[in-house]
């Protein structure tokens, strides 16, 4: 596992981890890569990024955006352009793109960040990330902390937004609960396949998909 200075040598086709604080990046990458990863202890506290030499690919670990613990709005939107800079710089050996959200908590951010008349984050990195990535991948993650009855409406709530940010494109989502290892196999799925489009071979994933 490498710091982020490293990667101008390394040419190998980057799949970039994001999100806002505490959505499951961590476990996640830890059950597709079976490396662990740090962790913060408060949200926002992982302040670089990390690499991760995995065979074919590097995966990215950067650090959450959004709410920072102790930390002032202007250390926080410092955070946010630095990691906007990062990517961009990166785009070139971007083979694609997951953002993770935390479904049981999308609507309510969402309708809060709009009340103020702002750009949601996770919105508003699903609109970048759409420009820059190949392709972006949406785990929508922590499924297991919502009612049944309700995920399929917070799942539509979750894609309509998307899809009024990207008019252009049809967003690619994928219901997990990282936690509780459901929906790793469907992701590992789309990733070989992008990687295979895209003419990369795949790692050896921790989590085996049955052939």
């Amino acid at each position: 596992m490498k710091e982020l200075g490293s990667i101008g040598k390394s040419k190998k086709p980057m799949i970039v981890f994001a999100g806002r604080s505490n959505v499951g990046k961590s476990s996640t990458i830890r059950a597709l890569t079976g490396k662990k990863v740090r962790v913060g202890k408060k949200p926002g506290s992982t302040r670089w990024e990390l690499m991760i030499d995995f065979g074919p690919i590097t995966i990215v670990d950067i650090p959450g955006f959004g709410y920072m613990a102790g930390q002032s709005k202007t250390t926080i939107e410092e955070n946010k352009v630095n990691i906007i800079q990062k990517l961009e710089s990166w785009s070139d050996q971007l083979a694609m793109s997951v953002l993770i959200i935390d479904i049981s908590l999308f609507r309510e951010i969402f309708e809060r960040w709009s009340s103020r008349g702002e750009i949601p984050i996770d919105v508003e990195f699903y609109s970048f990330l759409s420009e820059i990535s190949p392709r972006v991948i949406i785990l929508a993650n922590k499924s297991d902390k919502v009612k049944k009855r309700k995920l399929a409406i917070e799942l539509q709530f979750l894609v309509d937004r998307l899809k009024e940010a990207v008019p252009s494109l049809k967003p690619n989502v994928i219901v997990a609960s990282a936690l509780k290892r459901s929906g790793m196999r469907e992701l590992i799925e789309t990733i070989d396949s992008l990687l295979s489009e895209q003419e990369v071979d795949s790692p050896e994933w921790a989590f085996t998909v049955p052939s």
